[in-house]
């Protein structure tokens, strides 16, 4: 079987694994992560989850034709439901948007504790609730990377649990506090990122003036992000 390949997405999110780490792959589809972590000798083991039978067939199939039944295996659960009978060391849930994910880890409380995983969530959408939530419920963003992949701009967020509850501006919620904090570190994505947010803005600052309806706070924002991109 061929060395297994991931997109830029994925590479991103399998960049934040640690050495040595045992995975959780929620919503895993295909087991692509867990067999290329595998590959590269990055992680001692995995569960690769999914709520539904037929990608878990594939993901089977896969894990076995790569020769890791041995170290990857595959359960049928919804989110985070029995993933804490594994020594999970680090969870990636990727591909869901934020308030699905957000909803997985209300459920598990397991999350909460010392010995926390580390969190690797790649949101689709409702990014800034995902943002907001984490700050809410103790959680602390520590890296945010991005990819491009087929002309798609993605998110990945590393989140660890700490108990310190946080508090983001709207902008912060927008672009990532890290992000702004790492913007001339990262100078190309982060203006690809704030002229995503800004078109959003526009559009929505465009809709609610026809509309007839106040865009102050939509203004106030898209100058905040202006002053953000152009402090580089």
């Amino acid at each position: 079987m061929k060395k297994m390949k991931l997109d830029a997405r994925l590479l991103a999110v399998a960049s934040l694994v640690r050495k040595g780490a045992y995975l959780a792959d929620v919503g895993t589809d295909h087991a692509y992560l867990p067999v290329y972590l595998a590959e590269c000798g990055r992680i001692s083991g995995a569960v690769a989850s999914d709520i539904h039978k037929g990608p878990l067939i594939s993901a089977d199939k896969n894990i076995r034709e790569a020769g890791f039944s041995d170290r990857i295996q595959t359960l049928l659960t919804d989110g985070l439901q029995g993933i804490e009978k594994y020594p999970i060391t680090d969870i990636a849930i990727a591909g869901m948007g934020g308030l699905m994910i957000r909803n997985i880890l209300e459920k598990a409380h397991f999350l909460r504790r010392e010995q926390t995983p580390h969190l690797i969530l790649q949101p689709m959408q409702h990014i800034p609730e995902l943002r907001r939530y984490l700050g809410e419920q103790g959680f602390s963003v520590q890296e945010e990377k991005q990819a491009l992949a087929e002309g798609k701009f993605y998110q990945i967020i590393l989140a660890v649990y700490d108990g310190t509850v946080r508090e983001y501006t709207e902008t912060e919620l927008l672009l990532g506090k890290y992000n702004i904090e790492h913007k001339k570190e990262n100078k190309e994505n982060f203006l690809i990122l704030c002229e995503r947010q800004l078109e959003i803005l526009r559009e929505k600052i465009e809709g609610l003036e026809k509309g007839g309806r106040s865009a102050e706070k939509e203004r106030a924002l898209y100058a905040s992000i202006e002053e953000e991109r152009k402090d580089l």
